[in-house]
């Protein structure tokens, strides 16, 4: 395990890999785990006070390690190695404390919720055995040692697993330094996830950042339809200057065509049975949900990987966390709820895929005025089916109205012969709204024809 270092922040995340043996079944190792898990809890809920205070000669693991040791009066008598027994004390204490934490919470319930029945001791557990230091040898990357019970006797066994390619560095400044693990039986299979720890450079935060010139930030704009995401790079010059670098937008027609496709089809189904149970169309469900998390992740690591291609410090997304889908359909409604749903997951997820990977941070900014007003503040015509100087000189001759017509493509001032693609000039005011919290006089300026980067 990496410890904290000055001038770095320590992030982690988890690779889990399918464990490929066959003849060995890990449920035996996985039931003395929650048998010695068992054993703990009983003994912190007789002697609780070792977790509650630090006052006491002994508190925290060590003190229950102690009350059972050989010879004592609750002596431990299941055959476990010293450290896996370790680990189950810890996990004991944990389950514990969340028992407890409830139960105060029910003593200390209001009146009119006296009736509620206390929380009660789980019955039984079942934990994934952690597998710390002395637990596991050998770790090749494709094959690890690891001590399981086999036939009543702790053995070495030799495992083989498929990990995805990533950097390895056992210092964790370069790359991912891989630390203690935990096994997981599913059914019939068994997974191995490794915690994976890495050093990334602090940066101070947004204010830091932008307070320095030639900094880039990535304004990111997302929509329920055609595209999903906008993305304008932005640079800071040292006049405070603002410019638009180059610009991206990633689509999602298959992806909206898909979930319509299914909705509609659960939506049939409920007019034609009229009776809707737990596990109706769960299939459908499921593969909806699936999709959904998987074009977050792949819509996330399109922004991110943009971001760093353009060498971009922040990103910033607009803040919409009160949105709610209109009155309408089944299918209509489920569809735009989803889509709500979308956002905040690709949001997340670049969150953590940003700062994880490349240490780029992710900010959000009030979403107000940024698709009405143009990077200068002033008002804007939005029209469906006309764009630059062909809408200016029709509104000019009067054949246009002069209108915001909610939800359309374009954007005009005919005061300035300003005109951009509405999601475009909202990203653009999306990410000046994230440098104007830390530089007040900056300004969006336009490249010329000639000065444009393609």
């Amino acid at each position: 395990m990496l410890k904290k270092k000055k001038g770095f922040n320590l992030i982690q995340k988890s690779l889990r890999c399918k464990l490929l043996r066959q003849g060995f079944d890990l449920t035996s190792t996985k039931a003395r785990y929650n048998e010695a898990v068992s054993f703990y809890f009983a003994l912190v809920n007789t002697f609780p006070e070792h977790v509650l205070s630090d006052d006491c000669e002994l508190s925290g693991w060590y003190a229950y390690e102690a009350l059972s040791s050989k010879g004592s009066q609750y002596e431990f008598r299941i055959d476990i190695p010293a450290v896996l027994r370790r680990s189950a004390i810890r996990k004991a204490i944990g389950a514990w404390c969340s028992w407890n934490s409830n139960y105060q919470r029910w003593l200390a319930r209001p009146q009119k919720h006296k009736h509620h029945k206390p929380p009660v001791q789980p019955r039984r557990f079942n934990f994934s055995p952690s597998y710390d230091a002395g637990m596991w040898k050998k770790d090749t990357g494709s094959s690890i040692m690891l001590k399981i019970l086999v036939k009543g006797q702790w053995k070495w066994i030799k495992f083989h697993y498929q990990a995805p390619n990533y950097q390895h560095d056992d210092t964790g400044l370069n790359g991912w330094h891989k630390a203690s693990s935990s096994i997981v039986t599913k059914g019939d299979n068994a997974f191995i996830t490794f915690t994976l720890q890495k050093y990334v450079s602090a940066t101070g935060g947004c204010k830091k950042l932008l307070a320095n010139d030639s900094v880039r930030i990535l304004g990111v704009d997302t929509d329920l339809e055609n595209n999903i995401a906008i993305l304008s790079v932005l640079e800071i010059a040292a006049n405070d200057e603002v410019v638009e670098v180059t610009r991206h937008f990633i689509k999602q027609t298959n992806h909206t065509k898909l979930r319509k496709r299914d909705l509609g089809l659960i939506a049939i189904r409920m007019r034609k049975t009229g009776i809707v149970k737990k596990g109706f169309c769960n299939q459908r469900w499921e593969k909806i949900s699936n999709r959904e998390n998987e074009a977050g992740r792949a819509i996330a690591r399109e922004i991110v990987e943009f971001a760093m291609y353009w060498n971009c410090s922040v990103i910033s997304f607009e803040h919409l966390k009160n949105l709610k889908p209109c009155k309408g359909k089944y299918s209509k409604r489920s569809n735009q709820k989803r889509a709500y749903w979308l956002k905040s997951k690709v949001f997340n997820e670049v969150s953590r895929i940003a700062f994880q990977d490349y240490g780029i941070l992710t900010t959000r900014v009030n979403p107000r005025d940024t698709s009405r007003l143009d990077p200068w503040g002033q008002e804007l015509a939005r029209l469906d089916n006309y764009s630059g100087f062909l809408a200016i000189n029709l509104i000019k001759e009067g054949k246009l109205e002069n209108s915001y017509q909610k939800g359309a493509n374009f954007v005009v001032n005919i005061n300035t012969s300003y005109s951009a693609h509405s999601g475009l000039n909202a990203a653009r005011n999306i990410g000046l709204k994230a440098i104007l919290r830390h530089r007040t006089n900056a300004i969006f300026v336009l490249r010329k024809a000639s000065d444009k980067v393609i």
